[in-house]
């Protein structure tokens, strides 16, 4: 392959490994909706990415080779690069761009490259396990789908100066989820026909903002489903407003009962602190307000 370009147009023609998620709606990033138009041209696949994200990508591309040399000379390994889309043998619109494969072994190589806060609070399990995010089992057990290997190590360098290696064995359950998953998904390409868009993602707004960024003055009329998302929305919209009214009500009463005290004890446990917090002025105007919070008994949830 001559180019990233022609690497890029040939992906557009399967689904790869890091499709695989949104693909099946299990990717927290992105829809299988937006998935689906990327894979039609009919959006750019950069079209959602923030330019920090493209930095994070960029850095993760150029440290993979650091990584990887690592990973091989701790291990006494030989790592071998792949330059081209690997094809399923019976599935050709499933393909793989290896990282690297492990030379004398059916083991394949991924590098990830992992913030410290995104490793401490995400599903990361213990090292040599396969407790991964979800996004890179997936992807991992699409190549492992893809290529017949036994195993895929999943390298992540955390906070740029610590490797922790993680090992996914093949799960013939899951790759048949996979396989049949990812059908279903290109029947959608194939037949140009969308998937239906998860109106509850986190991207499904944003996204539906850039595909319709203005006006073009046109009337016109909605369907019944459109009087029934109308309702619900003034319903929920309602609702919010009185359940914030409700807690500030609540928060007023305690305050009331508290007075002046610094302390109240609930009689089952627990209780609010009250003080006054002084901030001088520097910079801002000089402020004095009461920081007013509950603390849990030990061993009470919050």
């Amino acid at each position: 392959m001559n180019s990233r370009g022609e690497w890029l147009d040939e992906r557009k023609k399967g689904i790869g490994g890091s499709d695989c998620a949104a693909a099946l709606g299990q990717s927290r990033y992105k829809t299988a909706f937006q998935l689906y138009q990327e894979k039609l041209g009919l959006i750019p696949g950069d079209l959602m990415v923030s330019p920090e994200a493209v930095e994070r990508m960029e850095f993760g591309k150029r440290i993979e080779q650091v990584i990887a040399d690592v990973y091989a000379q701790r291990y006494g390994v030989k790592l071998r690069r792949h330059n081209k889309l690997a094809k399923h043998a019976r599935y050709p619109w499933m393909v793989a761009s290896y990282d690297r494969t492990i030379d004398g072994q059916r083991v394949g190589f991924e590098a990830k490259n992992v913030s410290e806060m995104a490793y401490r609070l995400g599903d990361w399990g213990d090292e040599f396990s396969d407790s991964v995010p979800q996004e890179h089992l997936l992807q991992t057990h699409h190549y492992l789908s893809v290529s017949g290997y036994d195993a895929w190590v999943l390298a992540a360098c955390v906070g740029g100066n610590s490797l922790r290696i993680f090992r996914i064995e093949r799960d013939p359950e899951m790759i048949d989820l996979i396989e049949q998953g990812e059908a279903e998904f290109w029947q959608h390409v194939e037949r140009v026909e969308p998937p239906a868009l998860d109106y509850h993602h986190r991207s499904a707004m944003p996204l539906l903002k850039k595909l319709y960024p203005g006006s073009d003055g046109r009337t016109i009329h909605l369907p019944n489903e459109a009087q029934v998302a109308h309702y619900t929305r003034m319903e929920l919209e309602t609702l919010a407003k009185h359940i914030g009214r409700g807690a500030e009500a609540a928060k007023t009463y305690l305050l009331e009962q508290m007075g002046e005290a610094s302390v109240g004890l609930l009689p089952y446990g627990g209780g609010y602190t009250r003080k006054v917090i002084e901030r001088d002025g520097y910079e801002v105007a000089p402020t004095s307000y009461v920081d007013f919070r509950y603390s849990a008994r030990k061993g009470e949830k919050q």
